[in-house]
């Protein structure tokens, strides 16, 4: 089965068990026309076809008396199909004579469906009064020889729709004692008891200006006060939080460069303030380099003589 099919059909089961109170193992109720399309399309294991369709293993197929005798009476040709339907639960119909296969599905599933069945057939006439006339009733066919399970019906959208107003309104216990209770504007935040008693007595709305002045807020004032950011979304700050001991040790490097950068600024600008004093000591320097240079000269024809003796 396909991935689309198979999602379909999970909401739609999931539908039926929140709403109508449809429970594993699932009943599968077939009927003769359903058994003898499992044998046209040679389908060895329906079981197997059931719960992949269902999606659960837990499938329980029944099938009544009235459908069996009506596959009876097609004789030995159909044995086969016979043989398949006698392994299904017997559902019984408390009919002494056959009837109708169809009348007898109609009888089995009632006004409302209270067993909870799923009605495997395929006689159109037969899906089409279901459809029509029980709500919260999953039905089966085969469509180009694969197995379906159909939509829901108007009638059952239309009860779910109804089941989830219920849900939602008051029962009729409580909107009875609603009518003596007093109005309270709703527009007004923090109104006082007083106000709404004469609400209620007279059936006027308050002064919304009396009402602030007593300690309440109207809405629009409210709206206009000005909210903090979502912390979850606030981007983190990149720096991580530090220590008295780092912050410390943080501000005196600080100090320190900006004392360097101070202390180099000053050197520059007496640089250029007195051109003359750095060219002296570059002099000084020179003069220095030359006379080691000299004693070094001197020292040398020492160091042969002493060698030679």
């Amino acid at each position: 089965m396909r991935q689309r099919r198979a999602k379909l059909y999970r909401k739609m089961l999931h539908q039926y068990s929140l709403q109508f109170g449809f429970r594993e193992p699932y009943q599968l109720l077939l009927d003769d026309t359903f058994s003898l399309a499992l044998s046209r399309y040679k389908i060895s294991d329906p079981l197997h076809q059931f719960s992949n369709i269902l999606l659960t293993k837990k499938v329980k197929p029944l099938i009544t008396q009235c459908c069996m005798q009506a596959l009876y009476t097609l004789g030995k040709e159909h044995q086969s199909t016979v043989d398949m339907a006698k392994a299904w639960e017997r559902r019984m119909c408390n009919h002494r004579e056959a009837i109708d296969p169809q009348e007898c599905i109609k009888q089995c599933v009632g006004d409302n469906n209270k067993h909870r069945y799923i009605v495997a057939s395929e006689q159109g006439e037969l899906r089409r009064d279901l459809r029509l006339k029980v709500a919260g009733l999953p039905m089966m066919h085969f469509t180009q020889a694969v197995m379906v399970l159909e939509p829901m019906s108007p009638l059952t959208r239309s009860k779910i729709e109804e089941n989830e107003e219920n849900k939602l309104s008051l029962p009729a216990s409580e909107t009875g004692l609603l009518k003596n209770a007093p109005k309270i504007d709703v527009n007004i935040i923090g109104a006082s008891s007083d106000a709404a008693d004469v609400q209620g007595e007279t059936g006027e709305k308050g002064n919304e200006g009396d009402i602030a002045k007593q300690g309440g807020e109207t809405l629009s004032t409210r709206r206009r006060k000005r909210k903090a950011p979502n912390p979850l979304s606030v981007r983190k700050s990149k720096n991580p939080r530090l220590t008295m001991e780092e912050k410390l040790k943080r501000e005196q490097e600080l100090k320190k460069q900006k004392q360097r950068a101070a202390a180099r600024a000053r050197m520059e600008a007496s640089k250029i303030s007195n051109p003359s004093s750095s060219n002296t000591t570059t002099t000084t320097t020179n003069n220095t380099e030359n006379r080691a240079a000299g004693e070094t000269r001197r020292r040398k024809p020492s160091e042969s003589r002493t060698c030679k003796s």
